[in-house]
Parts: structure tokens; sequence; C-alpha cells
């Protein structure tokens, strides 16, 4: 049985392995590289990533949602997305977009985000949803302050990634601002 969340214009759907194509375009990405904290630098790294999303998407008490972006319309592979459930406080989650180019700045994340965000309160009840991101990617910063995300923290330069010390800032919501919003 699949799973999918259907926004105006986007479809978040399971991952399948005929995937595996539109993943290694997400991984050659120079924007990927440059921001996301995911390793995909190796065919074996985008196998384990795409057997975890399949495994995943097969268990009855599913943590992870790894699911691929597509639009509506013609169903192109747009990237990929999460909402991860905490194991040790399931009471909060992980929002985490990729977008491929062509879909980035007209639209696509805010939407993605504001049906994360309604499937994580609504649905899964969490406390907490929250997304990072590299300090130095101002569109996803834009995309979780356009959405009303609250400004947490910035851990500095706390890991190296490919090329440069990354500075990770983290952006959250909790249930009760998320409700004042539905109001």
């Amino acid at each position: 049985m699949s799973f999918s969340i259907t926004t105006e214009r986007i479809i978040l759907s399971d991952f399948a392995q005929d995937d595996y194509p539109h993943l290694c375009r997400v991984a050659q990405d120079p924007d990927f590289r440059k921001y996301v904290l995911v390793w995909l630098d190796s065919d074996e790294q985008i196998q384990k990533f795409l057997r975890h999303a399949i495994d995943e998407a097969q268990n009855t008490d599913r943590m992870d949602y790894v699911l691929a972006a597509r639009t509506r319309e013609a169903g192109v592979f747009a990237g990929i997305t999460f909402i991860e459930i905490d194991r040790l406080c399931p009471t909060t989650a992980e929002i985490g977009i990729v977008l491929l180019p062509e879909f980035c700045r007209n639209g696509y994340g805010s939407e993605i985000l504001e049906a994360y965000l309604r499937y994580g309160f609504e649905v899964l009840k969490m406390h907490r949803v929250f997304g990072k991101c590299d300090a130095l990617n101002l569109a996803s910063v834009a995309v979780m302050e356009r959405c009303g995300l609250t400004y947490e923290g910035t851990i500095r330069e706390h890991v190296w990634l490919r090329d440069h010390w990354r500075s990770t800032k983290y952006y959250g919501m909790l249930a009760a601002e998320y409700a004042d919003r539905q109001s």
C-alpha cells in the first residue's frame, strides 16, 4: 500500500526502486552537495538511502516518511522530502525538503512544508515539528520563516560538510502555535 500526501501542485509519495536515477540527479546537484547533511556521494550510499525509504514505507509503525515530491499534473520528480518522528522523543518530528533546481523559488518548498506541518500536527499529533538548514542556505531559511516556524538558534561550525564547516540553523513550531494559525 502506497502512502501519499497531495497538495495543490505536488504529490508526496513513497519512493520506488525506479527512483534511483532521480536520487542520482539530486546527489549531483551543487546546492545539494553544498548545503545538505545527507551523504549520497556513492552508488552504495544512494542505494542504501533508497532501500531505507522503501523499507520504512513497509513498516506498520512507521517513523520515517521519506517521500518523493512529484508534480501533481505530470508526475515529474521534483525532489526528496521527509517527516521523521524522533525515536527518543516521539512527540517531535523533523521535516526536510530538497528540491531540484528547476523547482526552487516558485513556492513548491512552502507548499510542501505547509503540507507536512498539517500532517505532523493534525494526523501524527506532534507537539513540536522542526526543520534545520545550513546557515548559508538563505532560501531554506526564507521558506521556514514564511511558513511561520520560529528561529530557535544556530549550532555553529559543528560538522565538516565536504568543503566547509557547517553551521546549522534550527526553526520550529509547537502544536499550540499551529492551532493558533488555524483559528
